[in-house]
């Protein structure tokens, strides 16, 4: 992440949330205890980042745990480079994102930051030819990880690949991901029929948990039928991650359960 240092970098400061929506989208309520929203585009620091350009928005507030990044585009392909800055020397956590289609597939995701000093720091690694806008707010979200307590997550070892597919009903999946107490190195990959790779992310934390630790969550949009999402812990076997894959958002009534491996349906 040399590069990233090196960038000019432009900083905002996040301001205060927005009440939290109260909609629910298609026949499923959001997951979290207030929802991702697209309200962060109506909030101070949303800018455009051109390509290899870096902008950066400063947490300000001790008491803000987490915030939201949000990342769109004209429909040209995103690749950014995400971290979050604890201190000059110390990055805890960044995860690195590529999607096809930015109007499709937006960037929506949760980065927690329990300690402070924080920033937030977006590098687009693309060319010139392909700016997006970008926005890091805090917007009153509640902890992912407390919104999906009721769910067994699927314990991911290190070196193991999880798949899951999902009828074309299902709109977005969340995914949430963290270890305990150790750190963090996962690659999460969106498909479209035979190995067409629709996006990319590309995550580590150096430590995974949900008390002082970063875990990760993202909501990932699905549109179209035939959608798997594969998670791949990236570490060796000392390192599990538990991993929580399922619909945020569908737009009929009925079954919303993935199918692990294209074959148990998962409870």
């Amino acid at each position: 992440m040399i590069a990233i240092l090196a960038c000019s970098a432009f900083g905002f400061s996040i301001q205060a949330p927005v009440p939290p929506p109260t909609v629910v989208r298609g026949n499923v309520q959001m997951a979290l205890k207030a929802p991702l929203t697209e309200e962060i585009w109506g909030m101070s620091g949303a800018q455009k980042v051109q390509g290899n350009t870096l902008k950066t928005w400063d947490v300000g507030e001790v008491t803000t745990k987490r915030v939201q990044l949000s990342i769109k585009g004209d429909g040209r392909p995103i690749n950014a480079n995400v971290e979050l800055w604890h201190t000059p020397s110390y990055i805890p956590a960044k995860f690195r994102v590529y999607t096809e289609d930015s109007i499709l597939r937006p960037v929506n995701a949760v980065i927690e930051t329990p300690k402070h000093p924080k920033t937030v720091a977006v590098y687009n690694t693309g060319s010139m030819e392909f700016p997006f806008d970008a926005n890091v707010a805090n917007t009153g979200l509640g902890a992912a990880v407390d919104s999906l307590s009721d769910v067994t997550p699927d314990l991911v070892q290190g070196g193991k690949i999880t798949s899951y597919t999902f009828g074309s009903e299902v709109e977005s999946v969340q995914i949430c991901i963290k270890t305990d107490k150790r750190n963090m190195k996962a690659k999460i990959e969106l498909t479209q029929g035979p190995n067409q790779v629709k996006q990319i992310i590309e995550c580590y934390a150096t430590v995974g948990d949900d008390e002082k630790g970063n875990p990760f969550y993202a909501v990932i949009q699905t549109p179209g039928a035939n959608n798997a999402i594969r998670v791949i812990n990236e570490n060796t076997v000392e390192f599990p991650f538990d991993a929580w894959v399922l619909p945020y958002e569908t737009d009929v009534d009925g079954s919303m359960d993935p199918v692990m491996g294209g074959g148990e349906v998962l409870r």
